[in-house]
């Protein structure tokens, strides 16, 4: 199975009924996450809201969820049919991510199809949903596949670390010194006194986000192991103001910097975590000065609604259950437990 970006994914997803196309106005304050969780819960479709209050035109007017808010579209997504089993994607997912093919270098693509620079960036002109009435403001970065390099290897990582809109171009990080893997790369940018370069890619495939989320060894970068799951190259492209590669047929890219100079934090948080709480009051986090967007026309903005409550789940537990189970097989075969069938999580 190869690469496909998010219109396609979108197309595939539609094809097998798994796709909703919301035309009734909806609101992103609040209302969109409400949908979101009441879908969820009764494992409906995939939602695509085409008529976001404030959004009827302009620079982007539609906003994807719930792609990945099942067994089946997960199975979709991996290649399978709907009704595989646990331990078909189990398996699968213990061979593929031992596998990897670099990612391939292209001139351009359809990321680059509008540019903005200074004055015209603004995080607004995107229809971002603050998802949870207690969430301290609009969280643009919940599924977004932010891209950092290591300054000393060079090698790449591709994680998902949930940001919120600040100004209108920044936005503050849950940025966690050495405990992530961006994190590790950012102290030691910070040992060089300089800022670490962060590219955030927007809406692409599915496989993106189901790696980003998981557990890939630090030094492996997600790109060579995304392609050994879509078995061909993913084509990247350079960004505009920052050393970093991105996918060429993303929807939307935003490029910049974080300092560790607290002068630079902003405020950040409460977040509605996966613990099913609302996290942490406002607290001064390490914050992107934005430097570049770049983005598709008529771009699909993709975001998903995080905080499991008691009977609910999300995208990521459904991703997580996968790549956890996967885990645990592993660690119960290398201590020699013989004969086992299915790990479920």
């Amino acid at each position: 199975m190869g690469f496909m970006d998010l219109r396609e994914w979108l197309a595939m997803l539609e094809k097998g009924s798994g796709l909703r196309r919301i035309a009734a106005p909806v609101d992103w304050d609040r209302e969109i996450g409400a949908i979101a969780r009441r879908v969820l819960e009764k494992k409906g479709p995939a939602l695509l809201f085409e008529n976001v209050n404030g959004y009827e035109k302009g620079r982007c007017t539609k906003l994807f969820t719930g792609g990945l808010g099942s067994r089946g579209r997960l199975a979709l997504a991996l290649g399978f049919p709907a009704d595989a089993s646990n331990s078909d994607l189990v398996r699968y997912v213990m061979k593929k991510n031992q596998e990897t093919v670099p990612p391939r270098l292209v001139g351009t693509g359809p990321v680059k199809d509008v540019i903005l620079r200074g004055a015209e960036v603004d995080q607004a002109d995107f229809p971002v949903p603050k998802w949870h009435h207690l969430e301290g403001g609009r969280y643009i970065h919940t599924f977004s596949g932010i891209v950092t390099r290591d300054p000393d290897t060079r090698v790449m990582n591709v994680g998902i670390y949930r940001g919120m809109i600040g100004k209108k171009n920044t936005t503050p990080f849950l940025l966690i010194k050495g405990g992530q893997h961006w994190g590790q790369h950012f102290l030691k940018y910070s040992a060089r006194g300089e800022p670490m370069p962060v590219a955030c890619v927007i809406g692409w495939d599915p496989i993106m986000p189901f790696l980003a989320g998981s557990p890939i060894p630090a030094g492996v970068c997600e790109w060579d192991v995304m392609g050994g799951y879509r078995g061909e190259p993913a084509e990247l492209v350079r960004c505009e103001t920052v050393d970093l590669e991105v996918p060429a047929t993303a929807e939307i890219v935003i490029e910049g910097f974080i300092s560790d100079d607290p002068a630079t934090y902003e405020l950040e948080g409460p977040f509605g975590e996966f613990t099913g709480y609302v996290s942490d009051i406002p607290t001064p986090r390490p914050t992107m000065q934005i430097t570049c967007i770049t983005h598709r026309r008529d771009p699909i903005f993709r975001g998903c609604l995080e905080g499991t409550l008691p009977g609910s789940y999300s995208e990521n537990s459904v991703m997580s259950s996968v790549q956890r189970a996967a885990i645990a097989w592993n660690i119960l075969t290398a201590a020699g437990i013989p004969g086992i069938r299915d790990v479920f999580v």
